[in-house]
């Protein structure tokens, strides 16, 4: 969720509820737009990463790094 520094000013108490009993995981404060601070659950446990979920999904071919002409005409790498 994000929610403009104003809006937060006024809804603090909200806020914290939502975060207190599992609503929101995260309420990114922004200003003029911009991200400028994160609320977050004290007690939520962090986001894990499962290295290897995709493996034997799919093969990467051994020549995906081959130099293209087309593309690198495309970006301008010579």
């Amino acid at each position: 969720m994000r929610i403009d520094v104003e809006q937060c000013q006024e809804q603090f108490t909200e806020l914290l509820g939502k975060l207190q009993y599992g609503n929101e995981r995260q309420i990114i404060i922004t200003q003029h737009g911009k991200p400028i601070a994160k609320l977050t659950d004290y007690y939520a446990k962090p986001l894990q990463r499962r290295t290897g979920l995709a493996k034997g999904k799919f093969v990467i071919p051994d020549d995906w790094d081959v130099k293209d002409a087309e593309i690198a005409e495309m970006f301008g790498v010579n």
